[in-house]
Parts: structure tokens; C-alpha cells; sequence
């Protein structure tokens, strides 16, 4: 019977795998000592190996078949034969008619299956209590969904191409640029794509844009630009606003040099600069020595976007939250110079632990003397997206 073989396959994966590697980096690598096995047969046994990790933490009693299970009768929205057969052969019972997690949850628990939230989530003590952890939690049961930001003169024309290509798509009722699509849809064949009219963007990297306002003829630093994501964003916002980027990273600059060239934006400025440094910028010949506004989107723990990457919540329990923070410190530290008098630092992280957020936030206020003008965490988990938070402050 197919769904034995199936359980079979996804047992020998994920005894071969190690928490520590990249989940889909070895799902690849792991089918590809199978030949034979066709498109479809990929799909099921890569679905049945992620849900198995999203929920071995939540169940950490039962043994691998029934992770394997679990995971999938709480991780798919649809039920299927593979499910069927082994609520059968687990538990004994037919599955009734269930719609939701809640609902599965609870059947699960007179069955000895009972999920236990406490251990789920790596130093879940350090959430920031701004973050509402039910939907955060659930959104690790979920499969990620792909977020788009269309610049938004050509919305309307974006929106005929998929209608015209019977692409599917969800339209955000507050965000109407953003549209989200199944995981697996292939965007980059589409006429807006090759144009640079649409870029690849979480719904909630897309929601700090409320913490911009910029004005035109403002110089803007983004100084952990990365691949140009938020610059991109706010170029679309003003277009005139003189932008300056750096990363510490060369192949990030090259990245985003690339996107930037995708997009048809020819008029800014880059530069390699560390700026756990003091004088990061002292190389920096054509930047000017202060800057309107500061974009600080700085390296973090990441725990904001793990929904996505679930093996994340079982190799990060050893996370070092202190090295991060003691970074972010050091980069903001150095980036305050860089603020002119009555300019604003944007700081920005995708995490959800209070430690790389309010208390760094603290810190700025206590130890360089910056202004709060607003904080807030921006979560989208039950839309599928991820949790960032962002802060603005004022010198």
C-alpha cells in the first residue's frame, strides 16, 4: 500500500538527518540516492519529512511514525489516504470530520496525544509579551506562503498578466501591493518580474514600511541593506531621496546591485563597511558624513521567520541571545554618529525576543541619549508571514 511505502521513506530520511544541517538542502541531496522516484512521489515524502519536524517538539513522547503522522494531519489542510491509514493503524479509530487545529488538537488529547506548548518554542521566555503567542505558535504548524510587493504604478497591469496566466493569487485587504501565492508558484517567468515590477518580500517585512515616512531630498542610509529589500521599498514609497547603502558582506552589495539594476534604479551609492567598527564609514568617500535617516534592519537570531524553516526550532536550543544583542549594540552604537541632529535611526529586526528589541531599544535611549517616537512588533503569522519588529528613534 502506497501510504506504507510512503511511511517507510520518510522514517529513513529522518533518521538520517541532522537537526544542525539545512532541512531543505538534505531533503534534496537524501532523493536524489533514489532515481525513480517522480515529481510527485518527492513532493509527499518532503512534505511528510517537514511535517514530521515541525511537530517533534510539540509531541516529544511519541515515537518518529507517529511525528510523522501527527505532522501530517495537523500541518495539511487537506486530509488524505496517508492520513486515513494511519489515524487506522495508530490509534485504532476513524478520523471524523475535523477543520481546524483546535479541533484536532483536542481529539487528539483522551488519545494519549496531548501537545505540549511549553518546550516548543527555543528561550520562550525571552518572547516579548507585545507578540500574541497562539497564532505565532500555530503559524510553525503552517506551510510558508510566498509573499509579493508589487510597485504600485503597475498594480492594476500586474494584476491582468495573472488573470490573463490563470495564476492564482490573494490580494492583502490593507496592503493592496501585496499578494500572496502558493509557496510553489513560479513567479520569475512573468513579464513584471523580468521588469523589476515585482520583488519577493514577507507581508511583514512590507508592513515596517508604516515606520518610514520619508520626505523627498532626505538622505537615507540603509546600513545592513543586504540585498536591497527595503531600499527597494522605499524608493517606491519617494523616489527622490538620496540613497546611500552598505553591508558588511561583498556578495550581498553584488545581490543587490543585481536587483537594483532588475528594478532600473541607476542613482545611489554603496560601500562595504563593518560597523561593529568605530568610523565605519571613514573609507566611505562619497557618503556624506550624516545622514537624514538611518536604516538599521541589523542581524539578529532570525526566530521572527522560523515558521518557515522549522528545523530551526529544534537546532537553535542552544542559541547565544547575548552575542547578538552585544552586536546590535555595537552597530547601533557606531551608527548614532552617523545621525544628524533631529534625524531618526529606524531600527528593525525579524525576531521575537524581547532581549534584541525593547532592551536594545533601552539601551539607545539610556546610553546615546535617542528619543522613542514609536516601537511595535509587526506580526502576520496567521496570513503566513513572519514577526519583525521595528522602532524609531529620534537624536
Amino acid at each position: 500500500m502506497i501510504a506504507e511505502v510512503r511511511m517507510k521513506q520518510a522514517l529513513q530520511a529522518l533518521q538520517a538527518y541532522q537537526p544542525e544541517k539545512d532541512l531543505n538542502v538534505f531533503i534534496k541531496t537524501h532523493l536524489k540516492q533514489f532515481p525513480k522516484m517522480g515529481s510527485r512521489d518527492r513532493r509527499e515524502v518532503s512534505s511528510l519529512i517537514y511535517d514530521a519536524i515541525r511537530v517533534k517538539l510539540l509531541f516529544p513522547n511519541a515515537d518518529l511514525k507517529q511525528q510523522v503522522w501527527l505532522g501530517q494531519l495537523l500541518c495539511e489542510s487537506a486530509v488524505t489516504d496517508f492520513v486515513h491509514h494511519w489515524t487506522e493503524q495508530i490509534t485504532g479509530k476513524p478520523l471524523p470530520d475535523l477543520t481546524d487545529l483546535a479541533s484536532k488538537l483536542k481529539w487528539l488529547d483522551p488519545l494519549g496525544f496531548v501537545a505540549d506548548w511549553s518546550n516548543f518554542f527555543p528561550w520562550s521566555e525571552q518572547i516579548s509579551s507585545a507578540v500574541e503567542l497562539q497564532s505565532f505558535y500555530a503559524a510553525h504548524l503552517m506551510h510558508p506562503i510566498t509573499w509579493i510587493r508589487v510597485k504600485s504604478r503597475a498594480l492594476q497591469a500586474f494584476l491582468k498578466e495573472l488573470e490573463a496566466k490563470g495564476i492564482k493569487y490573494e490580494q492583502h485587504e490593507l496592503l493592496p501591493t501585496a499578494l500572496a501565492f502558493p509557496a510553489a508558484t513560479k513567479l520569475d517567468q512573468l513579464q513584471h518580474w523580468q521588469s523589476g515590477a515585482i520583488e519577493v518580500q514577507d507581508l511583514a517585512s512590507q508592513m515596517t514600511a508604516a515606520l518610514f515616512t520619508p520626505k523627498k531630498g532626505e538622505s537615507w542610509l540603509d546600513a545592513c541593506a543586504g540585498s536591497g529589500g527595503k531600499s527597494l521599498m522605499l524608493l517606491d514609497m519617494v523616489s527622490d531621496v538620496r540613497l546611500f547603502v552598505s553591508d558588511i558582506r561583498e556578495e550581498a552589495l553584488t545581490r543587490l546591485h543585481e536587483r537594483f539594476k532588475r528594478a532600473g534604479i541607476r542613482s545611489y551609492s554603496r560601500t562595504q563597511a563593518d560597523y561593529t567598527q568605530p568610523q565605519p564609514l571613514a573609507n566611505a568617500g562619497s557618503f556624506p558624513k550624516q545622514f537624514d535617516v538611518v536604516l538599521a534592519d541589523v542581524p539578529c537570531s532570525g526566530s521572527g521567520t522560523w515558521s518557515a524553516t522549522p528545523e530551526m526550532l529544534i537546532s537553535q536550543r542552544q542559541l547565544n541571545l547575548t552575542a547578538f544583542t552585544d552586536r546590535q549594540k555595537a552597530i547601533t552604537a557606531n551608527l548614532v554618529p552617523s545621525i544628524k541632529e533631529g534625524g531618526r535611526l529606524v531600527y528593525l529586526t525579524c525576531s521575537v525576543y524581547k532581549q534584541e528589541n525593547e532592551e536594545v531599544v533601552e539601551y539607545l535611549v539610556a546610553t546615546h541619549g535617542l528619543k522613542i517616537v514609536e516601537q511595535q512588533y509587526f506580526q502576520a503569522s496567521t496570513e503566513g508571514g513572519d514577526v519583525l519588529f521595528g522602532a524609531v528613534l529620534m537624536k
